[in-house]
């Protein structure tokens, strides 16, 4: 899959390439922010996960100095371990975006391959039997939208219909969905697809699909709240000022180094 261009009612052309790391937007072709860049940060995700993957790495290192363990085999287990944990990571990574894959190709009606494997073959068919005792009619999948107003882009699993009424719907495979995060993710999505299409969003809503066999899939219905679109505002308040501020620490330094090359040659 390249990248994926659309219009919106404005006339801007939208650009989406899912395999781009750090510019997956563009508008007119103006690079653009996404909206879980902008979210994910600033309630510290990024963070606490770096943090969480290095802290039982430290501990068991020192342990095993404690133990008396010399210090090449403590270094070579220890390399050997964080390049599990990034398999890890991958590998969740990965599961996530198949499983959003299996979602659309099913709900849209292109009858996918059943997976193989754990956890996707738990998975899959505990999806497959709840979409199909839910009455919803599908509107539009995977599509990009964009708000001028946020100067944000998005892009949303599922806009749909139920029982006459519209509204959008996200696929989430963690643990959990009692993020506060989520639901500024779906406050934003609601802004952008409202301010470039004529589509009227009433509801928003999250589908957890859990890897555990054990837990059921459990579908929340959210109320459209101001709160939760002020609370994405400040996040892009907060991201405007880091990068702010970044480009004035960037410049403070051009200038130290530029006034140090200068005392320099002076001394020359």
């Amino acid at each position: 899959m390249s990248t994926i261009t659309s219009q919106d009612k404005n006339g801007n052309t939208l650009e989406f390439n899912p395999y781009e790391k750090k510019y997956r937007y563009k508008v007119n072709g103006e690079v653009k922010t996404g909206c879980t860049s902008i979210i994910d940060p600033r309630f510290g995700k990024a963070g606490l996960m770096g943090w969480a993957k290095k802290l039982p790495i430290e501990a068991l290192k020192w342990q095993m100095r404690d133990d008396g363990k010399p210090i090449d085999e403590i270094e070579a287990y220890i390399s050997k371990l964080k390049t599990k944990v990034d398999e890890l990571s991958i590998k969740d990574a990965n599961i996530g975006t198949m499983m959003h894959t299996l979602c659309e190709d099913y709900i849209t009606g292109k009858k996918p391959v059943a997976p193989t494997t754990e956890p996707l073959k738990t998975m899959f068919p505990k999806f497959t039997q709840w979409w199909d005792n839910m009455k919803i009619e599908v509107i539009e999948t995977e599509k990009t939208y964009y708000s001028e107003e946020l100067d944000a882009c998005g892009t949303v699993d599922l806009i749909c219909k139920m029982n006459g009424k519209l509204g959008l719907i996200d696929f989430k495979t963690s643990k959990t969905i009692d993020y506060a995060n989520y639901v500024v993710q779906l406050s934003a999505y609601r802004k952008m697809i409202m301010d470039s299409t004529y589509y009227k969003i009433e509801f928003l809503g999250l589908v957890n699909i859990p890897k555990d066999a054990g837990l059921p899939i459990n579908f929340r219905k959210i109320k459209v709240k101001n709160d939760y679109l002020k609370a994405f505002k400040l996040c892009k308040q907060l991201l405007d000022f880091e990068n702010d501020y970044s480009k004035q620490l960037s410049d403070w330094k051009k200038l130290i180094n530029k006034q140090r090359r200068e005392k320099l040659k002076q001394k020359q």
